[in-house]
Protein backbone atom coordinates (compact mmCIF):
# COMPACT_ATOMS: atom_id res chain seq x y z
CA UNK A 1 0.00 0.00 0.00
CA UNK A 2 1.44 3.15 -1.11
CA UNK A 3 2.59 5.83 1.61
CA UNK A 4 -0.10 8.95 1.43
CA UNK A 5 2.06 12.12 2.69
CA UNK A 6 0.58 15.25 3.93
CA UNK A 7 1.91 18.61 3.85
CA UNK A 8 2.95 19.56 7.09
CA UNK A 9 4.67 22.64 8.45
CA UNK A 10 8.20 21.69 9.56
CA UNK A 11 8.63 21.59 13.15
CA UNK A 12 9.76 24.64 14.96
CA UNK A 13 9.24 26.89 12.16
CA UNK A 14 7.01 29.34 13.51
CA UNK A 15 3.60 30.69 10.99
CA UNK A 16 4.08 33.23 8.93
CA UNK A 17 2.68 36.69 10.56
CA UNK A 18 0.62 36.79 7.36
CA UNK A 19 -1.08 33.21 7.89
CA UNK A 20 -1.66 34.10 11.16
CA UNK A 21 -3.37 37.98 10.43
CA UNK A 22 -5.40 35.56 7.45
CA UNK A 23 -6.38 33.42 10.53
CA UNK A 24 -7.83 36.08 13.21
CA UNK A 25 -9.83 37.96 10.49
CA UNK A 26 -11.64 34.77 9.38
CA UNK A 27 -12.26 33.74 13.16
CA UNK A 28 -13.22 37.42 14.35
CA UNK A 29 -15.77 37.48 11.11
CA UNK A 30 -16.88 33.98 11.75
CA UNK A 31 -18.92 34.47 14.33
CA UNK A 32 -22.95 35.53 13.62
CA UNK A 33 -22.98 38.59 16.32
CA UNK A 34 -19.29 40.23 14.58
CA UNK A 35 -20.49 39.14 11.39
CA UNK A 36 -23.40 41.57 12.04
CA UNK A 37 -21.42 44.25 13.29
CA UNK A 38 -19.69 44.27 10.15
CA UNK A 39 -22.38 44.47 8.21
CA UNK A 40 -24.31 47.40 10.45
CA UNK A 41 -20.37 49.12 10.40
CA UNK A 42 -20.82 49.55 6.82
CA UNK A 43 -23.28 52.01 6.68
CA UNK A 44 -22.18 54.70 9.56
CA UNK A 45 -19.88 54.55 12.43
CA UNK A 46 -21.82 53.91 15.37
CA UNK A 47 -20.95 54.83 19.61
CA UNK A 48 -20.46 51.61 21.71
CA UNK A 49 -23.61 52.55 23.75
CA UNK A 50 -25.55 52.96 20.04
CA UNK A 51 -24.33 49.40 18.93
CA UNK A 52 -25.33 47.53 22.49
CA UNK A 53 -29.16 49.20 21.64
CA UNK A 54 -28.90 48.03 17.71
CA UNK A 55 -27.75 44.56 19.08
CA UNK A 56 -29.69 44.28 22.15
CA UNK A 57 -26.43 43.33 24.12
CA UNK A 58 -24.76 44.56 27.52
CA UNK A 59 -21.91 47.09 26.85
CA UNK A 60 -19.01 44.85 28.29
CA UNK A 61 -20.20 42.00 26.25
CA UNK A 62 -20.05 44.11 22.68
CA UNK A 63 -16.93 45.86 23.75
CA UNK A 64 -15.46 41.91 24.15
CA UNK A 65 -16.70 41.41 20.65
CA UNK A 66 -15.20 44.92 19.39
CA UNK A 67 -12.30 44.27 20.91
CA UNK A 68 -11.56 40.73 18.51
CA UNK A 69 -12.48 42.66 15.55
CA UNK A 70 -10.44 45.71 16.02
CA UNK A 71 -7.40 43.18 16.69
CA UNK A 72 -8.25 41.23 13.57
CA UNK A 73 -7.98 44.86 11.73
CA UNK A 74 -11.48 44.48 10.97
CA UNK A 75 -12.56 47.86 12.63
CA UNK A 76 -11.24 51.06 13.78
CA UNK A 77 -12.37 54.14 15.96
CA UNK A 78 -12.29 57.44 15.47
CA UNK A 79 -12.43 59.95 18.19
CA UNK A 80 -15.15 62.42 18.45
CA UNK A 81 -15.17 64.89 20.89
CA UNK A 82 -15.74 62.99 23.88
CA UNK A 83 -17.18 59.99 22.45
CA UNK A 84 -15.46 57.13 20.30
CA UNK A 85 -17.34 55.99 17.33
CA UNK A 86 -16.37 52.59 15.31
CA UNK A 87 -16.56 52.21 11.65
CA UNK A 88 -15.41 49.42 9.04
CA UNK A 89 -11.77 49.66 8.39
CA UNK A 90 -10.87 49.58 5.15
CA UNK A 91 -8.35 47.32 3.81
CA UNK A 92 -5.31 48.96 2.61
CA UNK A 93 -3.52 47.86 -0.82
CA UNK A 94 -0.39 47.29 0.20
CA UNK A 95 -1.83 45.08 3.13
CA UNK A 96 -1.34 41.14 2.33
CA UNK A 97 -4.71 40.46 3.22
CA UNK A 98 -6.11 43.27 1.08
CA UNK A 99 -8.01 40.92 -1.29
CA UNK A 100 -9.32 38.61 1.19
CA UNK A 101 -10.64 41.75 3.10
CA UNK A 102 -12.30 43.10 0.21
CA UNK A 103 -13.95 39.98 -0.78
CA UNK A 104 -14.99 39.14 2.88
CA UNK A 105 -16.71 42.49 2.68
CA UNK A 106 -18.15 41.98 -0.32
CA UNK A 107 -19.49 38.78 0.38
CA UNK A 108 -21.25 39.99 3.69
CA UNK A 109 -22.82 42.77 2.32
CA UNK A 110 -24.87 40.42 -0.07
CA UNK A 111 -26.90 38.94 2.72
CA UNK A 112 -29.75 41.72 3.78
CA UNK A 113 -29.53 42.77 7.50
CA UNK A 114 -32.35 41.03 10.16
CA UNK A 115 -35.26 43.64 9.60
CA UNK A 116 -35.41 43.87 13.77
CA UNK A 117 -31.44 45.50 13.44
CA UNK A 118 -32.70 47.74 10.51
CA UNK A 119 -35.18 49.33 12.49
CA UNK A 120 -32.84 49.58 15.50
CA UNK A 121 -30.51 51.63 13.06
CA UNK A 122 -32.88 53.81 12.03
CA UNK A 123 -33.99 54.33 15.26
CA UNK A 124 -30.64 55.36 16.24
CA UNK A 125 -30.28 57.85 13.11
CA UNK A 126 -33.32 58.69 13.77
CA UNK A 127 -32.71 59.79 17.44
CA UNK A 128 -29.57 62.09 16.26
CA UNK A 129 -31.65 63.71 13.43
CA UNK A 130 -34.02 65.00 16.28
CA UNK A 131 -31.69 66.39 19.06
CA UNK A 132 -30.02 68.46 15.82
CA UNK A 133 -33.62 69.36 14.43
CA UNK A 134 -34.36 70.68 17.97
CA UNK A 135 -31.24 72.64 18.80
CA UNK A 136 -31.99 74.51 15.04
CA UNK A 137 -35.70 75.29 16.60
CA UNK A 138 -34.44 76.23 20.14
CA UNK A 139 -31.23 78.29 18.63
CA UNK A 140 -32.18 79.67 15.06
CA UNK A 141 -32.43 83.34 16.04
CA UNK A 142 -28.39 82.70 17.31
CA UNK A 143 -27.56 80.94 13.90
CA UNK A 144 -25.70 83.88 12.53
CA UNK A 145 -23.32 84.10 15.93
CA UNK A 146 -23.08 80.29 16.09
CA UNK A 147 -21.72 80.55 12.63
CA UNK A 148 -19.05 83.00 13.02
CA UNK A 149 -17.67 80.90 16.17
CA UNK A 150 -16.73 78.25 13.26
CA UNK A 151 -16.85 79.55 9.54
CA UNK A 152 -19.36 82.36 7.92
CA UNK A 153 -20.58 81.49 4.16
CA UNK A 154 -18.30 85.00 2.58
CA UNK A 155 -15.09 82.57 3.67
CA UNK A 156 -16.21 80.11 1.25
CA UNK A 157 -18.39 81.54 -1.22
CA UNK A 158 -15.62 82.35 -3.52
CA UNK A 159 -14.10 78.95 -3.34
CA UNK A 160 -18.17 77.90 -4.30
CA UNK A 161 -18.19 79.99 -7.33
CA UNK A 162 -15.03 78.51 -8.43
CA UNK A 163 -16.46 75.14 -8.30
CA UNK A 164 -19.79 76.41 -10.41
CA UNK A 165 -17.45 77.62 -12.70
CA UNK A 166 -15.57 74.84 -13.32
CA UNK A 167 -18.23 72.23 -13.01
CA UNK A 168 -19.35 70.18 -16.25
CA UNK A 169 -22.71 69.56 -15.76
CA UNK A 170 -25.82 71.36 -16.58
CA UNK A 171 -27.12 73.88 -15.30
CA UNK A 172 -31.11 73.78 -15.19
CA UNK A 173 -31.88 72.54 -11.52
CA UNK A 174 -29.69 73.41 -7.94
CA UNK A 175 -30.33 72.01 -4.78
CA UNK A 176 -29.17 73.54 -1.84
CA UNK A 177 -29.32 71.21 1.50
CA UNK A 178 -29.71 73.50 4.69
CA UNK A 179 -29.66 76.98 3.28
CA UNK A 180 -28.83 78.54 6.29
CA UNK A 181 -29.57 82.05 5.73
CA UNK A 182 -29.86 81.97 2.40
CA UNK A 183 -26.08 83.67 0.85
CA UNK A 184 -25.91 80.20 -0.67
CA UNK A 185 -28.73 80.10 -2.58
CA UNK A 186 -28.39 83.92 -3.95
CA UNK A 187 -25.17 82.29 -5.24
CA UNK A 188 -26.94 79.64 -6.89
CA UNK A 189 -29.67 81.54 -8.64
CA UNK A 190 -27.05 83.55 -10.69
CA UNK A 191 -25.47 80.61 -12.75
CA UNK A 192 -28.78 77.70 -13.02
CA UNK A 193 -32.56 78.47 -14.39
CA UNK A 194 -33.69 76.89 -10.61
CA UNK A 195 -32.73 76.38 -7.05
CA UNK A 196 -34.61 74.72 -4.60
CA UNK A 197 -33.62 74.96 -1.21
CA UNK A 198 -34.57 72.69 1.58
CA UNK A 199 -34.71 72.26 5.39
CA UNK A 200 -35.81 70.15 8.44
CA UNK A 201 -35.86 73.99 10.04
CA UNK A 202 -38.94 76.21 9.78
CA UNK A 203 -37.23 78.42 11.57
CA UNK A 204 -33.72 78.64 9.53
CA UNK A 205 -36.24 78.57 6.21
CA UNK A 206 -37.88 81.46 7.82
CA UNK A 207 -34.35 83.56 7.94
CA UNK A 208 -33.63 82.21 4.84
CA UNK A 209 -36.55 83.11 2.72
CA UNK A 210 -36.07 87.03 4.67
CA UNK A 211 -32.77 87.47 2.75
CA UNK A 212 -33.79 85.98 -0.84
CA UNK A 213 -36.71 88.25 -0.81
CA UNK A 214 -33.74 90.96 -0.12
CA UNK A 215 -32.05 89.72 -3.13
CA UNK A 216 -34.74 89.58 -5.53
CA UNK A 217 -34.39 86.86 -7.56
CA UNK A 218 -37.19 84.53 -8.94
CA UNK A 219 -35.68 81.45 -9.59
CA UNK A 220 -35.58 80.41 -5.84
CA UNK A 221 -38.09 78.24 -4.03
CA UNK A 222 -37.91 77.02 -0.40
CA UNK A 223 -39.53 73.74 0.66
CA UNK A 224 -39.55 72.54 4.69
CA UNK A 225 -38.27 68.98 4.32
CA UNK A 226 -36.04 66.50 5.30
CA UNK A 227 -33.54 65.58 2.57
CA UNK A 228 -33.57 61.95 3.09
CA UNK A 229 -37.33 61.95 2.56
CA UNK A 230 -36.84 64.27 -1.12
CA UNK A 231 -38.05 62.58 -3.99
CA UNK A 232 -39.17 63.66 -7.51
CA UNK A 233 -36.50 65.68 -9.94
CA UNK A 234 -33.21 64.71 -10.49
CA UNK A 235 -30.60 68.39 -10.30
CA UNK A 236 -27.66 68.90 -11.78
CA UNK A 237 -25.84 70.34 -8.85
CA UNK A 238 -26.46 69.35 -5.01
CA UNK A 239 -24.82 72.06 -2.45
CA UNK A 240 -24.16 70.27 1.19
CA UNK A 241 -22.27 73.33 2.43
CA UNK A 242 -21.55 72.47 6.37
CA UNK A 243 -24.59 70.54 6.97
CA UNK A 244 -23.10 66.68 6.90
CA UNK A 245 -21.46 67.38 10.29
CA UNK A 246 -25.07 68.05 11.36
CA UNK A 247 -26.30 64.73 9.94
CA UNK A 248 -27.16 61.73 11.51
CA UNK A 249 -25.54 59.98 9.26
CA UNK A 250 -23.30 61.32 6.38
CA UNK A 251 -22.51 58.17 4.43
CA UNK A 252 -26.16 57.75 3.85
CA UNK A 253 -26.38 61.47 3.62
CA UNK A 254 -24.14 61.46 0.50
CA UNK A 255 -25.82 57.84 -1.25
CA UNK A 256 -29.23 60.10 -1.10
CA UNK A 257 -27.45 63.30 -2.53
CA UNK A 258 -26.12 60.52 -5.70
CA UNK A 259 -29.54 59.28 -6.36
CA UNK A 260 -31.24 62.71 -6.66
CA UNK A 261 -28.47 64.04 -9.49
CA UNK A 262 -29.17 62.96 -13.13
CA UNK A 263 -26.48 61.44 -15.14
CA UNK A 264 -23.52 63.68 -14.99
CA UNK A 265 -24.42 65.85 -11.85
CA UNK A 266 -22.31 67.68 -9.19
CA UNK A 267 -21.95 67.06 -5.52
CA UNK A 268 -20.26 70.18 -3.69
CA UNK A 269 -19.49 69.34 -0.32
CA UNK A 270 -18.35 72.43 1.94
CA UNK A 271 -17.07 70.80 5.13
CA UNK A 272 -15.30 70.84 8.20
CA UNK A 273 -11.77 69.05 8.29
CA UNK A 274 -11.85 66.71 11.96
CA UNK A 275 -11.13 68.78 14.67
CA UNK A 276 -11.01 68.09 18.26
CA UNK A 277 -13.12 71.57 19.46
CA UNK A 278 -15.80 69.66 21.32
CA UNK A 279 -17.68 72.86 22.56
CA UNK A 280 -18.96 73.31 19.24
CA UNK A 281 -21.71 70.13 19.87
CA UNK A 282 -23.34 72.17 22.32
CA UNK A 283 -22.38 75.70 20.70
CA UNK A 284 -23.38 74.71 17.29
CA UNK A 285 -25.77 71.25 17.80
CA UNK A 286 -22.62 69.68 15.37
CA UNK A 287 -23.18 65.73 15.42
CA UNK A 288 -19.77 65.52 14.27
CA UNK A 289 -16.60 67.02 14.56
CA UNK A 290 -15.52 67.65 10.63
CA UNK A 291 -14.41 64.34 8.43
CA UNK A 292 -11.38 63.59 6.96
CA UNK A 293 -11.13 64.30 3.34
CA UNK A 294 -10.44 60.23 2.87
CA UNK A 295 -13.53 59.31 4.65
CA UNK A 296 -15.71 61.87 2.53
CA UNK A 297 -13.75 60.17 -0.79
CA UNK A 298 -14.63 56.63 0.36
CA UNK A 299 -18.34 57.29 1.39
CA UNK A 300 -18.90 59.12 -2.59
CA UNK A 301 -17.04 56.45 -4.12
CA UNK A 302 -19.68 53.88 -2.65
CA UNK A 303 -22.58 56.53 -3.57
CA UNK A 304 -21.14 56.07 -7.38
CA UNK A 305 -19.46 59.32 -7.15
CA UNK A 306 -15.72 60.41 -9.09
CA UNK A 307 -13.62 62.74 -6.81
CA UNK A 308 -13.01 66.42 -8.47
CA UNK A 309 -11.47 69.46 -7.54
CA UNK A 310 -10.66 70.04 -3.82
CA UNK A 311 -9.84 73.09 -2.18
CA UNK A 312 -8.81 73.74 1.53
CA UNK A 313 -9.33 77.14 3.78
CA UNK A 314 -7.76 77.73 6.66
CA UNK A 315 -9.62 80.11 9.87
CA UNK A 316 -7.95 81.97 12.24
CA UNK A 317 -9.87 79.97 14.77
CA UNK A 318 -8.25 76.79 14.39
CA UNK A 319 -11.02 75.10 12.05
CA UNK A 320 -10.23 74.30 8.56
CA UNK A 321 -12.37 73.77 5.57
CA UNK A 322 -12.46 71.56 2.77
CA UNK A 323 -14.30 72.62 -0.51
CA UNK A 324 -14.95 69.18 -2.56
CA UNK A 325 -16.22 68.38 -5.91
CA UNK A 326 -17.53 65.11 -6.80
CA UNK A 327 -19.22 64.22 -10.40
CA UNK A 328 -21.52 61.34 -10.98
CA UNK A 329 -20.69 58.59 -14.29
CA UNK A 330 -22.78 58.38 -17.18
CA UNK A 331 -25.14 55.10 -16.67
CA UNK A 332 -24.14 52.69 -19.88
Amino acid sequence: MPHLHRSVRPPNVPPSPSYEAFLATTRAAADPLRANILQALKQDAFGVLELARVFDIAQPALSHHLKILSRAGLVATRRDGNGIYYRRAQPRPDCALFDYTCHLYKTLDSFDLDAALCRRIDHVHTERARRSQQFFADHAGEFANQQALICTPQTYLPALRECIDAAGCARKRALDVGPGEGETLCLLAQHFDAVLGIDNSAEMLNRARQNVATSGARNIRLRLSAFETLRGARHDLILLAMVLHHAASPRRFLAHASRLLNQTGVVVVIELITHAQNWAKDACGDVWLGFDPEELDHWAADAGLSAGTSQFLAQRNGFRIQVRTYQKGETP
